[in-house]
């Protein structure tokens, strides 16, 4: 059955599908459809892999690229990119044959967690907006020069259409997959003319191609939203895969640059940053007990270690809750405790050092401290995974030293404003307290820091 409509006739069984380089609308088969598809995937193999079933199209990867990343970042949040479990039950996924939406979901008022869409070398790709729900990623500075960053899971993403994985695939052939199943190509039509007639979405419809998206160079940069049918859930596209983070996320470290990264080996890497004129260096691997080790070196050359384990949590790296977005700046209220005297007060978590160094070694670390918040909030919510700010401040305060900071300061957790706390966003709080009680950035609060 041929045809020259422009629009996608849309239902199972019918997809599109090239024959003599001539784009036709035909009673496509599940595999047919999924040998079109894999043609995007198929130069990254066998570091990316495909399949398929009747309905569903998926690729399995570790999220990482070959490229080199994060160099350029103006705006980083202190997070590196890790490997993620993006396989077997935990691929990315989505539709063999896209169906148009009834009424199609913008990317530009929500999505704000989560991926939107595939790159074809199998790195997930977030709305160019942050979770913040404003903030251009790309115009801020937060993305290396490919258009990624390390996000609050330490999961490597892009944030714009990844233009540089068109010598690779082809210019007639998508560069990624929006998860409602459309494909994104590059700048050019297949006459090769940048394409006119785009909608809001950066889509449009052709008789060679049916409906699918396209890059720009300016916002959207991609699919700025969804043509076809997606499911949301929590701000994000659901089902997706979850990240694997090994350590909290950070808050943004004003001023810093990175310079350089460099994969030393399989599972070995180094970052390199400059603030304030001079050199940090961040070298982290993964053992194959499943530990993560982490030496920050500081301009003298002094070094501090930790180790890590991962534990999974939400999908995309995007977490629980509607915290603080990723690049948001550190909150400059709240944390200290007036002095009577006059002088100048000392933050909290510096007055309470000695309670929060819980294996007593005059050292306190984020995993001390986020310990305590665990098990602080988990007495006041249960296993509920936010509790009204009515509720936090009637109730009786947690145990242990979190508990009464916990309950007066509540106010100051609910970031978004939804008179709400989550664990999370009572994470994100304490770890902006912690890192500007870190002068020196090398994750630990020494005695001789808390004592100053």
């Amino acid at each position: 059955m041929k045809s020259e409509i422009g629009t996608t006739i849309v239902g199972i069984g019918i997809g599109l599908i090239c024959t003599s380089g001539v784009m036709m609308l035909l009673q496509a088969t599940p595999k047919e459809r999924a040998d079109e598809i894999t043609k995007s995937f198929k130069p990254f193999s066998p570091k990316v892999t495909t399949r398929s079933d009747e309905k569903n199209f998926y690729v399995e990867s570790d999220g990482m690229p070959d490229h080199e990343m994060m160099v350029g970042i103006v705006a980083w949040q202190q997070q590196v990119p890790l490997p993620q479990p993006y396989k077997g039950a935990n691929a990315w996924r989505f539709p063999l044959f896209p169906k148009p939406a009834e009424k199609p979901l913008s990317a530009k008022t929500g999505f704000f967690r989560g991926a939107i869409a595939i790159a074809a070398n199998g790195v997930p790709i977030f709305n160019p907006i942050k979770n913040d729900g404003k903030t251009d990623t790309f115009l801020a500075g937060e993305l290396d020069k490919f258009g990624g960053h390390g996000g609050r899971g330490d999961d490597y993403h892009y944030h714009t259409a990844p233009l540089h994985l068109i010598p690779t695939v082809g210019k007639t052939i998508p560069i990624a997959y929006a998860l409602d199943g459309y494909g994104i190509y590059g700048l050019e039509c297949k006459d090769g003319k940048a394409p006119a007639d785009l909608d809001t979405f950066n889509g449009h419809t052709t008789k060679d191609w049916g409906y699918h998206y396209h890059a720009t160079k300016t916002y959207p940069y991609l699919n700025g939203g969804f043509h076809g049918e997606v499911t949301e859930a929590g701000g994000q596209v659901d089902p997706q895969p979850r990240s694997r983070p090994v350590r909290e996320a950070l808050p943004p470290l004003r001023g810093a640059k990175v310079t350089g990264f460099k994969k030393n080996s399989e599972n070995s890497y180094t970052l390199n940053y400059t603030l304030n004129g001079e050199t940090y260096t961040i070298n982290y691997s993964i053992e194959k007990d499943g530990k993560y080790n982490f030496t920050f070196i500081d301009p003298s050359g002094k070094e501090r270690k930790e180790t890590y384990t991962a534990q999974a949590r939400g999908g995309g790296g995007g977490g629980r809750g509607g915290g603080r977005g990723p690049g948001g700046p550190p909150q400059e209220s709240g944390g200290k405790v007036s002095d009577p005297t006059g002088s100048p007060a000392k933050p909290w978590i510096f007055q309470h050092a000695a309670e929060l160094d819980t294996d007593k070694d005059t050292i306190v670390t984020p995993i001390e401290i986020n310990g305590l918040i665990k098990s602080a909030f988990a007495e006041v919510a249960g296993s509920k995974e936010s509790i009204s700010l009515e509720d936090l401040k009637k109730a009786r305060p947690a145990k242990n030293v979190i508990g009464g900071y916990l309950k007066g300061h509540a106010d100051e957790f609910d970031a978004n404003g939804d008179k709400n706390v989550t664990l999370q966003e009572v994470l994100d709080e304490f770890s902006s307290l912690f890192h500007k009680g870190d002068k020196n950035h090398d994750h630990a609060l020494t005695k001789e820091e808390y004592d100053t």
